[in-house]
């Protein structure tokens, strides 16, 4: 059965396992939330703060991130706007059906400086970095090039609901264009209290799942996890290590598929029913800034109902408009709600977003 050395710095738990914990190796995120986060997590699950309401029919709520890319003072070192939306598209992926997609409403926002660039090491520098030029209610998303704290260089870090830090960090080496599509989606899932499906904070999860509510990552659709770092060759994403249950008679069988299991960065394309429903509840919940802060994913006025797409139930709403002499239907904006509005939004239909 694996250990793991526990190290608590700045109220996050980290923990280092085996040789890809050490020292000068890309990780995976060490975020787990301390005795006093789990707590409060707990308590909030008493309370369905993270039971998650209907959504059903309704379109996607699109949350607004900000992104930040951290280059050297000249201006170099950065990733471009390609890279960027890969990152955004690749984010996006899994959370598919969630209810929950990420938009970037607003510029990006560069820092060019020589020492954020290359020295940034340590959890308080990390920590100092995400809270520069932030921009309220929106997911402040930090692009770097030396993701570093104490244990070693990381993949990617993120605040959860119960943070003293907000915001999300993750190294360019990590993104999607460099072949690693699910880091970026994990620290989101992480932003949402999402929690690893080996989770160690709220006790070990019985593979009978008599309590996966309370144990493990909390929910109860991801199997338990050992936690399958090492034990999952990328060419086949199956695990084939050999840990032993300490509780429950079935034999693991973790899912290597998850985005928030430990398992190959190109293994990893799914979140779940239940992850999805506990990160609408956040959202709705905890996070509701971000709700009233969305982006249009449709920036088009011809999205004449604001639902995010332009199909024919447009058109209905275009004519309830013009009867009613709503400005929505003053789609030439003229100011003036004539039939020559009906041409214009024809023509801002056939626009597209």
């Amino acid at each position: 059965m694996r250990t793991a050395q526990r190290v608590l710095l700045a109220g996050v738990f980290l923990y280092p396992v085996s040789a890809a914990a050490q020292p000068g190796v890309i990780q995976d995120c060490p975020m787990s939330p301390s005795p006093a986060e789990a707590q409060i997590i707990r308590d909030r699950m008493l309370l369905g703060i993270y039971d998650a309401p209907s959504r059903r029919g309704q379109p996607d709520i699109f949350v607004p991130l900000t992104i930040h890319i951290i280059r050297r003072t000249d201006g170099t070192g950065g990733i471009g706007q390609t890279s960027i939306d890969l990152a955004i598209d690749g984010a996006n992926a899994p959370w598919l059906g969630s209810g929950i997609q990420f938009c970037t409403p607003g510029a990006t926002i560069f820092h060019d400086d020589d020492d954020l660039y290359s020295n940034t090491d340590t959890l308080a520098e990390l920590n100092a970095l995400r809270q520069l030029d932030q921009v309220q209610n929106t997911i402040n998303v930090y692009f770097v090039s030396n993701l570093r704290i104490e244990i070693g260089s990381l993949c990617g870090i993120s605040s959860f609901t119960t943070s003293s830090v907000d915001g999300i960090a993750v190294d360019y080496a990590c993104l999607p264009h460099a072949g690693n599509p699910s880091t970026f989606p994990h620290e989101l899932a992480h932003y949402f209290d999402l929690y690893h499906t080996h989770e160690p904070a709220f006790g070990t999860e019985c593979t009978d799942g008599t309590n996966c509510l309370d144990a493990g990552d909390l929910v109860c659709d991801t199997p338990a996890d050992p936690n399958v770092r090492g034990d999952v060759p990328p060419s086949t994403c199956v695990w084939n290590g050999s840990d032993t249950p300490t509780c429950g008679a079935a034999p693991y069988t973790p899912p290597t598929r998850n985005v928030l299991s430990y398992a190959p960065s190109t293994c990893r394309n799914e979140l779940t029913t239940e992850q999805f429903a506990r990160a609408l509840a956040t959202l709705t919940n905890l996070r509701p800034e971000l709700i009233a802060n969305g982006c249009d994913p449709c920036p088009n006025v011809a999205d004449v109902n604001n639902d995010g797409v332009l199909d024919s139930t447009d058109f209905t709403a275009w004519i309830t408009a013009f009867n009613t002499q709503d400005p929505a239907a003053d789609q030439n904006a003229d100011g003036n709600i004539t039939p020559t509005d009906f041409s214009a939004w024809i023509t801002n239909f056939n626009a597209g977003c």
